[in-house]
């Protein structure tokens, strides 16, 4: 029993590695039926289990981490489209429009 959540925890480390995300929620109820099949296993087929889970864990913790990058970096190119933002003599922040991009003048 658990070869199945050991292959769907394979399953999900590789969508996360080939940038599938969309797939994940399709393997989410494939787990839930792995996990409540697991019943009683010996401590080396935890082990293994347990190992399997962390390499999942990591490659998720990796994948949230570049979206959250992307995002931000989203975000900065977004900003800086907008103007340079600066602050005056008296401290009031100001933002000095950009000349449109050519692609965005048409």
């Amino acid at each position: 029993m658990t070869n199945e959540i050991v292959t769907v925890l394979e399953d999900i480390r590789h969508v996360i590695l080939s940038g599938d995300y969309g797939r994940l929620a399709d393997l989410v109820p494939a787990l839930e039926d792995a996990e409540s099949q697991l019943g009683s296993c010996d401590l080396q087929q935890a082990m293994a289990l347990k190992a399997q889970a962390d390499r999942t864990a990591s490659c998720l913790q990796g994948a949230m981490s570049g979206l959250k990058s992307a995002r931000r970096r989203v975000a900065e190119i977004d900003d800086a489209a907008r103007g340079l933002t600066t602050y005056d003599r008296n401290g009031a922040k100001a933002t000095l429009p950009c000349a449109p991009l050519t692609s965005r003048r048409i």
